[in-house]
């Protein structure tokens, strides 16, 4: 059994509402499959349906013609029998930020239940018995209560059978050309693209007025099927004409209007009362209701970024659906404040605003200039933006205007304040805050001349600076007269009186004084600057291809300054030039990703916001795939750092500091932050490749001393006497070597192999230390072995020598000594051999032991020497340990 309550809970719930309209819901409830002539019906009298199930749906119009298409119906239901159940109740739409809708239905009918009828039977709440009765020829009569259905008294319809219940639901449909029809480029560049719309009229067989003067094309569309069809053909036109290199085109602008009281006459774009010069081209205007129905078909974008409660009679645009996408998809969706938008006016020529003169300018307030407003405004999530502009509606709302921008703008850690600030730093070079900062600066570049700021110079001039501020007409034009006296040939004085006459409104004169500012400065920067504000006076004036060119003459003094550049772009959409603007939008993206967040927040786009929106998210749907992209880059980079290096390793912290920062910005729903987040995890990538590169090559070094150290410690323990007392010394040598092979055999940018490496060598290092330090003992032992070695060998020698020579001289002595008489040395030696035999012997072995002393002394080294080149000699024809 059909249930409303179905339909009803799945519909999206809408916590904040753009839009709330009151109006007429039918609750359509069927057996089978509906007739087409139900819904051909509903549409063609602007009934929306808004949720749909197999066997009932839920459809909401906002006028009376939905009582004609029941009436229709009726009748046609007479001789065409359609088992239909239809209930019409009140009922409210709901829209949210994202063009989300949903419905708002009284408790006592959102739980209903129904029969469907072998027949059509229509049901209407009471409460709708008036406006019943205010269409010609329909009448109610009491139903009563029905099972399952409120408890009310329902009302049954009855048409009359005489009457046709015509829709009122007609369209004039006009084109209107860009440009002056005077200009020759507007000529020439309308002739051949306005030929092809004349073309597709003539196809379609369309009557229309063609105004020669002005360039407007209307004609009727009487149904809504011919406006779906004409709004399909016109933009798949335009689109094959900006693709075909030999057609020329046009931007034009193109509205849908409901016909009402309007005649068919030539003047009829005249008393539609629209602005043509601030409709977005290339995209035909609808209202609201329109767009809904037509978004089945269609793209939907609303006209004016407005965080009001829009109504039904609001503009929007349509646009060529692509590839099935679903609703509201392809376009940014930043709700502008209607503080910023709604007023129609002059343009503030500080901020572009329309509701203030611009001596009341918020702006005018700000010490200095804030770009750091951008960088706060990339760490904010994009939803975030049309919540916070909301909410500065809602500050200012019912407020003096100036009052409530200075409380926003100057209150602290609030969305609402740094959207504020954002907003009015978009033309911060045409405020006083950067005047100051000009008269102050020694540079010659804009950027970094502003950073090279001289203490304040010159009388008056600063006094009647903040006259000006603080709104002190007469005291500052007196401050400045003074300054021009004294200082004649300075450009401050006349600087300070552009601003004068602006706030004054003497725009001519305020041109005049900073063409003599121009002609009077002394740098680059400051040339550059008086000319972005000549351009900017013209733009504000409306003279636009003068701005452009005044613009371009100030981006020849600074290159790099990219204001006068996107001044330029701001120009072209105001012209209605937007596809040629997006091209210079993405330049200027490309050299500043904060230009992004720029365009999105900038009121004075407001023109070409729809193609703006629309090219944007082409723009932020490719950085986002690939931001998605760059923080998984990011989580294996933060575990390839965990593998790597340990948690004292000093490029552990410094590496995780820097990946939370990227985590961050991968966290961030914004342009400019994915874009940081890509350059950020491009430019970690190669840090990390070059602190590998250098690890691996000091590992690689180091891990060739500690060879060396190896080897060493090799040649002086291989001569130890006693190897049986060495080992724990072998085993520590033996490690050491075998971690030594396994570094210098692995590939060491693999992580588990770095990591490893990195620990074995802190190993090997505090390993090979306490082998050299045990080496100091067995170096002791060893050369103390040898030299007693030594020592004895050559006492031995020694000693056997001089036995010899004893042997030898003391027999001789006495043979030859026979005859010798009276000798006391030979009469000891003959009378007491033996004694003189023992004392002689000990005598020369004392005298044996200290030569073979000296002698071992001065040879120990030489000796010690060419023993280790022998064994190195032996070493090297053996089979040597690897390491």
């Amino acid at each position: 059994m059909p249930s409303i309550a179905k339909l009803i809970d799945d519909l999206p719930e809408i916590s904040q509402s753009r839009l709330v309209a009151s109006g007429v819901g039918v609750w359509v409830a069927w057996k089978g499959t509906l007739h087409n002539a139900v819904e051909n019906t509903f549409r063609e009298y602007g009934a929306l349906v808004v949720a749909r199930e197999s066997d009932q749906a839920l459809w909401f119009c906002n006028t009376n013609e939905i009582f004609r298409a029941l009436a229709r119906l009726q009748i046609w239901a007479r001789v065409n029998p359609v088992p239909v159940f239809l209930q019409v109740v009140p009922l409210t739409l709901l829209m949210g930020y994202d063009m989300e809708y949903s419905v708002s239905l009284s408790v006592e009918l959102d739980r209903q239940e129904c029969r469907v009828p072998d027949d059509l039977e229509v049901l209407i709440h009471p409460k709708l018995k008036e406006r019943v009765s205010s269409v010609p020829g329909l009448t109610t009569a009491v139903a009563g209560m029905a099972d399952g259905l409120a408890p009310v008294d329902w009302l049954g319809l009855h048409a009359d059978q005489g009457l046709d219940y015509e829709t009122v639901r007609k369209w004039f449909f006009v084109i209107k050309p860009l440009g002056r029809m005077s200009d020759k480029d507007s000529i020439l560049g309308w002739r051949d693209f306005s030929t092809e719309i004349v073309e597709l009229l003539k196809r379609l067989g369309l009557r229309y007025i063609l105004d020669v003067k002005d360039g407007f094309i209307f004609f009727p569309l009487d149904n809504f099927r011919l406006l779906r069809s004409f709004c399909s053909e016109i933009l798949t036109l335009i689109k094959s004409v900006k693709d075909d290199p030999d057609k020329q085109y046009w931007p034009v602008v193109m509205a849908a209007v409901s016909q009402g009281a309007l005649q068919f006459t030539g003047d009829l774009p005249k008393k539609i009362g629209l602005d043509w010069n601030r409709l977005a081209p290339d995209f035909p205007h609808v209202r609201f209701m329109d767009g809904f129905l037509l978004s089945e078909w269609f793209r939907m974008n609303e006209a004016r970024y407005g965080t009001d409660a829009v109504s039904l009679d609001s503009w929007c645009t349509i646009a060529l659906r692509e590839g099935g996408e679903k609703f509201g998809h392809g376009t940014m969706q930043v709700a502008l404040p209607v503080a910023f938008t709604g007023a129609d006016g002059g343009e503030c020529f500080y901020c572009g605003q329309k509701n203030h003169t611009p001596d009341l300018c918020p702006t005018k307030h700000l010490a200095t200039p804030q770009p750091q407003v951008w960088h706060l405004l990339a760490k904010t999530d994009v939803k975030e933006f049309s919540k916070g502009f909301a909410g500065i509606d809602s500050m200012v709302q019912g407020k003096d205007f100036v009052q409530a921008m200075h409380d926003v703008v100057h209150a602290k850690n609030t969305l609402e304040s740094l959207l504020a600030r954002a907003v009015y730093e978009i033309n911060c070079p045409g405020q006083i805050r950067t005047l100051k900062l000009v008269w102050r600066t020694r540079g010659k570049d804009w950027g970094e001349g502003l950073k090279q700021l001289a203490p304040q110079e010159g009388e008056f001039v600063w006094d009647a600076m903040q006259g000006l501020v603080d709104n002190e007409r007469a005291q500052t034009e007196e401050l400045i007269k003074q300054a021009q006296i004294k200082y004649p040939r300075s450009y401050q004085p006349h600087s300070l009186l552009g601003f004068w006459n602006v706030e004054g409104g003497d725009l001519d004169q305020a041109l005049f004084h900073w063409q003599e500012a121009e002609r009077m400065s002394y740098t680059p920067l400051q040339q550059g600057y008086f000319a972005y504000l000549q351009a900017r006076l013209m733009e504000v004036q409306g003279n636009l291809k003068d701005a452009i060119n005044g613009y371009r003459h100030a981006n020849t003094f600074s290159p790099t300054w990219i204001d006068p550049v996107y001044r330029q772009a701001v120009c072209m959409v105001k012209m209605g030039f937007t596809g040629q603007a997006m091209d210079m939008f993405w330049d200027l993206i490309g050299r500043d990703p904060f230009v992004f967040n720029r365009i999105l927040v900038d009121p004075e786009l407001d023109r070409g916001r729809v193609q703006l929106m629309s090219s944007l998210w082409e723009w932020w749907s490719e950085v986002e795939k690939e931001a998605l992209e760059t923080r998984e880059i990011v989580t294996r980079l933060t575990e390839d750092i965990g593998k790597r290096f340990d948690e004292s390793h000093a490029y552990f912290e410094t590496a995780n500091e820097e990946l939370e920062r990227l985590r961050k910005l991968g966290a961030t729903t914004n342009f400019v932050a994915y874009r940081l987040l890509i350059r950020g995890a491009e430019k970690f990538s190669a840090s990390l490749d070059e602190e590998v590169r250098r690890e691996v090559k000091r590992i690689t070094a180091n891990i060739e001393y500690q060879a060396d150290r190896v080897r060493t410690i090799q040649k002086e323990a291989a001569w130890f006497p006693f190897p049986k007392l060495l080992l724990e010394f072998n085993k520590d040598f033996n490690f050491c070597v075998d971690k030594i092979n396994w570094i210098k055999t692995q590939p060491l940018k693999d992580a588990d192999n770095f990591r490893k490496s990195l620990r074995f060598l802190e190993e090997i290092e505090e390993r090979i230390d306490a082998l050299q330090g045990r080496l100091v003992t067995l170096r002791i032992i060893r050369d103390g072995t040898l030299f007693v070695l030594m020592l004895g060998r050559n006492f031995i020698w020694f000693e056997l020598v001089g036995l010899g020579l004893a042997l030898i001289a003391i027999p001789s002595l006495l043979y030859f000594a026979r005859d010798v008489q009276g000798n006391w040395i030979l009469e000891v030696i003959r009378n007491q051999r033996w004694e003189f035999t023992k004392g002689l012997v000990i005598i020369l072995s004392i005298l044996c032991l200290a030569l073979a002393a000296v002698k071992s002394a001065f040879t120990f080294e030489k000796r010690k020497r060419e023993l280790f080149e022998q064994l190195d000699e032996e070493m090297r024809q053996s089979a040597p340990r690897r390491y």
